[in-house]
C-alpha cells in the first residue's frame, strides 16, 4: 500500500482521489488545502460536472473528509513545510498546486523525513527526475531521486507516440498542435490579459484575455519542451502550438513528424497495435469513429486515432491522438507515486 499525502486539493488533486478510492495499492491518508471550508471541499468531491456524483457516500467533519468510512485529514498550511504529513504516515507527497516554492519545500519535508517521495504534477526543473511512464521510467533510482516530476498531460501524451516513432523509424523533426479545453484560470468573457486568473503568469499576448467559452485561443505551449526533457535526442527537433478550444474536457494532439526512414499507415498501425499490449494503461490504438467526449475517464495517456493517419511520401508522417487531460494524467500521477515506492513498500 502506498500512501498518498496531496497538497492542494484542485482539478488534479480531487480527480487523483476519485481514482485512488478504485485502486487497492495506494491510499489517500493526508490532504493540504488552502480553503478551510472542509465541507465545501468534501462536496467538490462528491458532486463533480465532469465526472459525476461519487458513487460511495461523503461526509465532513471538523478537519476531516470522510470517504464510506475512511477518514482523511484535511489541513489548511499556507506552507507546505508547515504540515505535519509524517503524522499520516505519509510516503509520498503529490504537490498537485503548481506553485513552484512548494518544489523545494517538498524537498524539505523529504529531506527531515516527513515522506519518502515527493511527486510535482508540473515539468518542473528544479527536480531529481521528470518522469514519463511508457518512456523513462527505467531511468529511475531510488537512491538518487526524491523529488519526482510527473511531466505535464500533454508530454504524457506526445511523448510516449514520439517514442515509439524514433525507436522504430526516427524522427528527423516534428510538429505537435494540442487541442486543450478550457482551464479555470481563462476569463468566461473578454476581459485584458491582466485579469487572467493565474498567479504569476506573465503572459503578453491579449488574446489570452479573450472569452474562453466561444473562442479558439493559441496559445504558446510548453508540450514539446516537456517532451524533450524526457526524450533528449529530440531537442531542436521538435516544437509545438496550442489552441485553447471551447470544451470542457479531453485533449487530442495533431502530429505532423518527418521520419527517417519510410512507413505506411499500416505500419504505424501494426506498431501502435503491439505497443498497446506491451504498455496498455499508456497507449490504445483506436479503430472506432470517435469524438473527443467519448474519450472521457479513459486511463490511457495516448488513445491513437488510426482513421486520422496519413502518410505522404513514405516519410511525412500526420496522427492524431486523444487524452482525458485530467483522468488519464493523474492515473500517471499515481503510477509515477507507485514507482517512487519501489522497493520500500509493494512494488507497483
Amino acid at each position: 500500500m502506498v500512501r498518498i499525502g496531496i497538497n492542494g486539493f484542485g482539478r488534479i488533486g480531487r480527480v487523483l482521489a476519485r481514482i485512488a478510492l478504485e485502486e487497492p495499492d495506494v491510499e489517500i491518508v493526508a490532504i493540504n488545502e488552502l480553503d478551510r471550508d472542509v465541507a465545501n471541499l468534501a462536496y467538490l468531491l462528491r458532486f463533480d460536472s465532469l465526472y459525476g456524483r461519487l458513487d460511495r457516500p461523503v461526509s465532513a467533519g471538523d478537519g476531516v473528509i470522510s470517504v464510506a468510512g475512511w477518514a482523511i485529514p484535511v489541513s489548511a498550511e499556507r506552507d507546505i513545510r508547515d504540515v505535519r504529513w509524517q503524522d499520516h504516515g505519509v510516503d509520498v507527497i503529490v504537490e498537485a498546486t503548481g506553485v513552484a516554492s512548494n518544489v523545494a519545500g517538498a524537498r524539505d519535508v523529504v529531506a527531515r523525513g516527513g515522506a519518502h517521495k515527493a511527486v510535482v504534477t508540473n515539468a518542473n526543473p528544479d527536480v531529481d527526475l521528470t518522469v514519463v511512464i511508457g518512456v523513462n521510467e527505467r531511468d529511475y533510482r531510488r537512491e538518487a531521486h526524491h523529488v519526482l516530476s510527473s511531466s505535464i498531460c500533454d508530454a504524457n501524451a506526445v511523448a510516449p507516440v514520439l517514442h515509439e516513432l524514433d525507436r522504430q523509424w526516427g524522427i528527423e523533426s516534428g510538429f505537435v498542435t494540442t487541442l486543450h479545453p478550457w482551464l479555470s484560470y481563462q476569463n468566461l468573457l473578454d476581459g485584458p490579459v491582466s485579469s487572467v486568473a493565474s498567479p504569476g503568469h506573465s503572459w503578453q499576448d491579449y488574446s489570452l484575455g479573450r472569452a474562453s467559452v466561444i473562442n479558439l485561443i493559441p496559445k504558446d505551449t510548453t508540450a514539446a519542451t516537456a517532451a524533450c526533457a524526457v526524450l533528449p535526442g529530440l531537442a531542436g527537433r521538435l516544437e509545438a502550438i496550442s489552441f485553447r478550444v471551447p470544451t470542457h474536457i479531453v485533449s487530442a494532439s495533431d502530429l505532423s513528424i518527418c521520419l527517417s526512414r519510410p512507413a505506411s499507415a499500416d505500419d504505424i498501425h501494426a506498431a501502435f497495435e503491439a505497443a498497446s499490449q506491451r504498455l496498455p494503461n499508456v497507449i490504445r490504438l483506436e479503430r472506432e469513429a470517435l469524438v473527443s467526449s467519448d474519450y472521457m475517464r479513459t486511463r490511457q495517456s495516448c488513445i491513437v486515432d488510426s482513421r486520422r493517419t496519413k502518410v505522404v511520401g513514405g516519410r511525412f508522417l500526420k496522427m492524431v491522438t486523444w487524452y482525458d487531460n485530467e483522468w488519464a494524467y493523474s492515473n500517471r500521477v499515481l503510477d509515477v507515486a507507485r514507482l517512487s515506492m519501489a522497493g520500500l513498500v509493494g512494488a507497483p
